[in-house]
């Protein structure tokens, strides 16, 4: 029977041919796919894929590898906490904007959003509220989550009224100071606003710090933004400092399904300190596409990672000089941690880079299309949050950085020649970036910004309406 087999030198997984053993997309060596052992103590999934297996020798070459990790629908049962628990507690705080623009159907649904996620908080979990507008408050100190509590936060929620300006930054750094004052395996930080910074610190680079400080002591900082006001490169920016993810919900009724669903992804945790090690040659620059992941030598921090749900990290390496007739492999090792608390490791599978002598070496040779493909996707993602986070600079500083991109991407593209799928994506890239520039506070921009860290993040959609 026919089985899946894996390319060693650009790492697609295709069926097995019919004839010769040969890869469809750069003609490389096929191996039959390893699959785990039944009982074998790695679950989620992983493996490398490279865009161009030739290389000039006697150069340093620029190369982008995509590194996929796929979590399962539900983790073992060995690694499962005991079933009367079901997971360890989870330590949410609701960050709420209550600041006059939220008046009306907007902070109706914000309320009633976060009722209905304390709803699915279970006895033991801790939740704590935060509020800004003018004045930052704290109207439920982080406290264990029971019979009583639910009563005394009902109530709370009763008494919201919006009111006031956006001290935005204010509000992030109370809702972390909860956090870390009854710090769990898992907490998060829920950031939710219609409008823009104006009380306190408003710089977006300033208040992403604040975030990713916070992510450096356990804390997930994830964001709502509302409507078509708010300041979508600050939330964005406070989302991947703060290794969560970012959601821009269009209208109110939609704010309960991606409050409950950002809850939802971060009480089903696959997969717990996520970190992707390379196996690279001495010398090599590592350089992800996303700054959601930060690098530290050949190791790519993914953080946590939900349940059903498919990363997709697209790398840029650059490899040192090699001489001709070179076979270079690069592999390495997805480690993690289960919901129990085990260190857990999945191998990558080995690519290759051929290394050819450069009087025979054409500019497309070795091209893998279909992870091109992949790669430029990435790349315009790139390029829509920092055209995003220019736009903050001025009309000016988001031209000059769209156009910096759409060269690069243009520069990449030319892999593919007259690639119709490649052409469609350039097209739609420039049409996007230039809306922005255009109007950085468009609808567009915010729904682009959207999709960009989805890309990144493997975030969902909870609510299609």
């Amino acid at each position: 029977m026919p089985g899946l087999m894996r390319c060693k030198y650009c790492g697609t997984l295709q069926d097995e041919p019919g004839g010769a053993k040969v890869c469809v997309q750069c003609g490389g060596e096929l191996v039959f796919e390893q699959t785990l052992t039944p009982g074998g103590a790695s679950y989620v999934k992983a493996q490398l894929e490279l865009d161009q297996i030739a290389a000039p020798a006697g150069q340093i070459v620029e190369r982008h590898l995509i590194v996929t990790v796929e979590t399962p629908d539900q983790v073992p049962a060995a690694e499962r906490p005991p079933a009367e628990a079901g997971r360890d507690p989870l330590n949410f705080v609701a960050v709420l904007d209550i600041s006059g623009s939220m008046g009306g159907s907007k902070i109706e649904a914000a309320v009633e959003a976060a009722r209905q996620a304390v709803r699915r908080l279970q006895d033991g979990d801790f939740f704590s509220l935060v509020t800004f507008s003018t004045r930052v408050l704290c109207p439920l100190a982080s406290r264990r989550v029971d019979a009583g509590y639910r009563r005394v936060i009902e109530s709370a929620l009763q008494e919201i009224r919006a009111g006031g300006q956006t001290a935005l930054c204010g509000g992030l750094e109370q809702g972390i100071e909860q956090a870390l004052s009854r710090r769990q395996k898992t907490n998060l930080v829920l950031l939710l606003s219609d409008g823009q910074a104006n009380v306190g610190e408003t710089g977006v680079e300033a208040i992403g710090r604040r975030a990713m400080d916070a992510r450096a002591q356990g804390v997930t900082v994830s964001t709502l933004g509302v409507g078509n006001d708010y300041n979508e490169a600050l939330m964005a920016e406070i989302a991947i400092d703060g290794g969560g993810r970012f959601y821009h919900v269009a209208h109110a009724h939609q704010i309960a399904a991606y409050l409950a669903g950002e809850l939802g992804e971060m009480a089903s945790l696959a997969a717990r300190n996520a970190v992707v090690t390379l196996d690279l040659p001495e010398g090599t620059g590592v350089h992800p596409l996303s700054s959601a992941y930060p690098v530290q030598g050949p190791a790519i921090t993914l953080g946590d990672i939900p349940l059903s749900t498919t990363l997709e990290v697209a790398v840029r390496i650059l490899l040192p000089p090699h001489p001709p007739g070179t076979k270079l492999p690069i592999s390495g090792a997805l480690r993690y941690r289960s919901p129990v608390d085990h260190s857990l490791t999945t191998p990558l599978n080995t690519v290759t880079v051929r290394y050819a002598p450069v009087a025979g070496f054409e500019f497309t040779d070795g091209t893998v299309k279909p992870v091109v493909r992949r790669v430029l996707a990435q790349m315009q993602a790139t390029g829509v949050l920092s055209t995003v986070k220019a736009a903050t600079q001025g009309v000016q500083a988001a031209r000059r950085q769209g156009g910096l991109h759409m060269a690069s991407m243009q520069r990449y593209a030319s892999l593919l020649g007259e690639d119709q799928e490649a052409g469609e994506l350039l097209a739609q890239s420039k049409e996007v970036l230039d809306a922005m520039v255009a109007s950085s506070a468009s609808p567009l921009a915010k729904a682009a910004t959207h999709a960009a860290m989805k890309r990144h993040r493997g975030s969902k959609d909870f609510d299609q309406t």
